[in-house]
């Protein structure tokens, strides 16, 4: 276990410490162990021995730079006539939609490297693990939405060795060789044929999920209730399934009469190659590790270490992927079986699977929090009727799905078999989903927080109540501090980076907040108010909004606020059919939405325009208005000279006229853009008059996040994605 929490201490520092002082510390620690072994001291050998292991994981962890022939060196974006092989199997989303993981060989014609995550539209042609394929990409680099609190699917990517995107037409990809499909994938494939072809559409999917982790094919309804439940665990191949498994081998082998050691080979082959044919994720490797370790255990007859076993496993993963350490999935999968290994669990099947339950939700808590903003008030009791259902419904899954492959009508009995299982396991699940409060939306607790609440649990196994007290109060004070901490006066605009769309929160100087606009949603669309709004909210502490304003019903403004409605409570809502006659003020802070003028124009002009004020600084928010609108506002002599400037539009070169600007005269424009979007926004054009009235630009596709601060004197922009700040000065009397 120190060496493995070491290891990992290393990898999570790497980002404070370059490989040069990694290398020092190194080397400093050998000798040091070394010199100190040598004298007899033990105890201070291991430890100076424990920091080199730190030191390694800092340089496993360590950022290798690109090969010179890297597709990241490309000018990106760019059109690219590439050849590769496929790094993985491909990944269907839908029929006419498949993910792809390619290693670049060539590149127009010339050599090349470097993994490209390739998303083909339409129908492709038979393609597995290992072909070699061409294909003209349109390549980007791999970025994501970069906000503060919200996930960076970008930073995923690089973890995995991706930092290169394309997209591509399904019937341009020509495979180059036809290798035949390995073991693995092929008995996956049968596994998903045979499960599909015996039971309907939804309980296929959910017993995919259950055997196999492939949870691709299920309804949203069903994945939103095992997630509601706090059950979600069960369709993540994990321990579980791997335990179900090796018991299951276990047992047939005890009544074949298979000696023990003999026993322990079998069953040590079938969980190695069921996680070959699961794939990688981080809680089927700790499971298979762990399974073989206590197995070996048999072989060589000594008593299991299940902490060792878990540290080893853990180690072993971190070598060879360090950047597992920071995947949600790794970091539930061993806090929640170290809860299970350390806590003192009560005896009896009730008392000991409530105890388990408990002990395991406690244990990932705040991973939960800090992924997911989520807490499960029904999880605990929902795992007591889930759990058996689970694993019955696994081990009949199992026997049905190897039954296939020699009979489909001995399989059809035991799917038939299966099949009132999956019922009754969705209609708990939905029933727990359903309860008021099944889950909590909360801040994700800062790391005060999370080492005192981790402190707190050990000193409680440790049967040190006070002291444990006195620390999950500082981890309770520190988690709850968003919610209750007293309002800084400022008003806080942050123009949220959601892609081709627009996402503002306002928070006010005495606490509230206003939402305007949630960025896109809908079918087949990312849901930018579940994904980026919602846990932007949350993690500012704010569980509830004063309002939330659709300033027109376009997707990429309007899609992603009924999500937001669902998740957050709304006290007031705005449209640009009904928006409020009178300005709103917020604790000095005043919006007002400006009139609608009643001439034609596109469809964009019937957009709500608000202007927000504190002091002597302005927001005009212009959402997509276009130059027929504009040139109303102008000639209605209304007050449009602003401090910061919404640009409208994504900076569109039907909008942000000349004679509109010069109206406006911005010391700030932001442009909400996305980095791939189709349609050449900002336009150039646009840039050139911004430019020339004197404003400052920034766009969200650089920039990630705007957040543009005020008291009413000085304005501070801070650009997300590279932490730069700005400081302008308003007031020409105020000291910036």
């Amino acid at each position: 276990m120190p060496p493995a929490v070491a290891f990992a201490a290393g990898i999570a520092s790497a980002s404070l410490c370059g490989p040069a002082l990694a290398w020092v510390v190194w080397l400093a620690a050998l000798v040091a162990g070394g010199a100190l072994a040598v004298l007899g001291r033990t105890g201070w050998a291991a430890g100076a021995l424990l920091i080199g292991v730190a030191a390694l994981g800092a340089l496993r962890a360590a950022e290798a730079p690109l090969a010179l022939d890297h597709v990241r060196r490309l000018p990106l974006p760019t059109i690219a006539y590439i050849e590769g092989r496929l790094a993985a199997e491909p990944r269907y989303w839908a029929p006419d939609r498949v993910r792809l993981w390619v290693d670049a060989l060539r590149a127009d014609e010339a050599p090349a490297s470097g993994r490209i995550q390739v998303t083909a539209y339409g129908v492709p042609p038979a393609l597995t693990v290992g072909q070699r394929i061409a294909a003209p990409l349109r390549l980007h680099p791999a970025t994501g939405f970069r906000n503060p609190g919200t996930f960076d699917y970008g930073e995923y990517l690089a973890r995995e060795g991706i930092h290169v995107i394309a997209t591509v037409r399904a019937e341009s990809i020509t495979p180059l060789d036809d290798p035949p499909v390995p073991w693995p994938a092929l008995v996956k494939r049968q596994a998903v044929a045979a499960v599909g072809h015996a039971l309907p559409p939804a309980s296929a999917a959910l017993l995919g999920g259950l055997l196999l982790g492939e949870r691709t094919g299920l309804p949203p309804d069903i994945d939103e209730a095992f997630r509601r439940a706090g059950v979600y665990h069960v369709l993540a191949v994990s321990g579980f399934n791997v335990a179900l498994l090796a018991a299951a081998v276990w047992a047939l082998c005890s009544l074949a009469r298979v000696g023990r050691r003999l026993a322990a080979i079998v069953a040590i082959v079938v969980v190695i190659g069921f996680a070959l044919v699961v794939g990688p994720q981080p809680s089927v490797l700790r499971a298979a590790v762990m399974a073989v370790l206590v197995l070996a255990s048999v072989l060589l007859e000594r008593d299991p270490s299940v902490t060792n076993s878990l540290a080893l496993a853990a180690l072993a993963i971190l070598a060879v992927r360090p950047g597992d350490l920071f995947d949600p999935g790794f970091q539930l999968s061993f806090a929640a079986t170290l809860g299970i290994v350390v806590a003192p669990l009560p005896r009896g099947v009730v008392l000991g699977a409530l105890g388990a339950s408990a002990a395991a939700q406690l244990a990932v808590l705040p991973i939960t929090l800090a992924h997911f903003n989520q807490l499960s008030t029904v999880g605990l009791i929902a795992n007591l009727g889930v759990v058996p259902l689970a694993g019955a419904a696994t081990v009949l899954g199992l026997v049905a799905v190897a039954l296939s492959l020699f009979s489909e009508a001995v399989a059809a009995v035991a799917f038939d078999a299966v099949w009132p299982l999956l019922l009754a396991l969705r209609g708990i699940v939905a029933l727990a989903a359903a309860m008021p409060g099944a889950v909590v939306h909360l801040p994700a607790p800062p790391p005060l927080a999370v080492a005192s609440y981790v402190g707190g649990l050990a000193l409680l196994v440790f049967r040190r109540p006070l002291a444990a007290a006195i620390l999950l109060a500082v981890a309770l004070g520190a988690g709850a501090w968003p919610l209750v901490r007293p309002p800084d006066a400022r008003l806080r605009v942050t123009v949220l980076d959601v892609g081709q769309g627009d996402a503002i929160v306002a928070e006010m100087p005495d606490g509230r907040a206003i939402l305007v606009d949630a960025g896109s949603g809908g079918a087949r669309r990312l849901d930018a108010g579940e994904r980026v709004v919602a846990p932007f909210l949350w993690n500012r502490g704010f569980l509830r909004l004063a309002g939330a304003i659709v300033t027109h019903d376009d997707s990429d403004h309007a899609g992603g606020m009924p999500a937001v409605r669902r998740l957050l409570r709304v006290d007031e809502r705005w449209t640009r059919l009904d928006p409020p006659a009178t300005p709103r003020a917020f604790g000095g802070v005043v919006v007002t939405a400006l009139p609608r003028l009643a001439t034609g124009g596109r469809r964009n002009d019937g957009g709500l325009v608000l202007r927000v004020e504190v002091g002597r600084v302005s927001f005009l928010l212009a959402s997509d208005i276009e130059a027929a609108r504009e040139r109303e506002l102008v000639d209605a002599g209304l007050p449009l000279a602003t401090t910061v400037l919404k640009v409208a539009h994504h900076g569109s070169r039907s909008s942000s006229t000349a004679e509109f600007v010069r109206a406006v005269r911005p010391a700030v424009a932001v442009i909400s853009v996305g980095p791939r979007n189709a349609y050449g926004h900002p336009d150039p054009g646009v840039l050139a008059r911004l430019a020339e009235a004197g404003a400052r630009i920034y766009r969200t596709d650089r920039d990630g996040a705007v957040i543009l601060e005020t008291d009413g004197h000085t304005l501070i922009v801070t650009r997300w994605a590279s932490r730069r700040v700005d400081r302008i000065c308003v007031d020409p009397e105020a000291i910036c």
